[in-house]
Formats: C-alpha cells, sequence, structure tokens
C-alpha cells in the first residue's frame, strides 16, 4: 500500500464500489424488484438508527455538546 492516506482512501473506494456493482450484476439483475426492496429496507433501518447513533455518540463525549 502507498503510504498516502488520500490515494489509499481512493483505493478503498473502488474497492467497495466494485464489490457492490458485483453484488448487482449478480444478484440485483436476477430479481430486480426484490433487489431494490430490499436495498430500500437497509437504507431505512441506517437512517432509523442515525438519531441513537448521535446520542450515543453524545453520551461518550459530553464536552462536544454545545
Amino acid at each position: 500500500m502507498n503510504n498516502d492516506p488520500y490515494y489509499n482512501f481512493c483505493l478503498e473506494e473502488i474497492r467497495f464500489y466494485t464489490e457492490k456493482i458485483n453484488e448487482i450484476i449478480k444478484e440485483g439483475l436476477k430479481d430486480p424488484k426484490k433487489y431494490y426492496e430490499e436495498s430500500k429496507s437497509e437504507w431505512k433501518k441506517i437512517y432509523q438508527m442515525i438519531p441513537v447513533m448521535y446520542m450515543m455518540n453524545q453520551m461518550e463525549h459530553p464536552e462536544s455538546h454545545t
């Protein structure tokens, strides 16, 4: 790996999105409607967790709370 953190970040992004593209090709195109609905369901769960994650972060680091 390169010592440049920005370059390494770009490589990680490439790896992540390449894996996501392969997942869509292999799974999503088999049953696009099912893939769509499952993806929306996963994102809904993630969005619902954001307030909880924020609250936990505030509890761990109360000095940063203004």
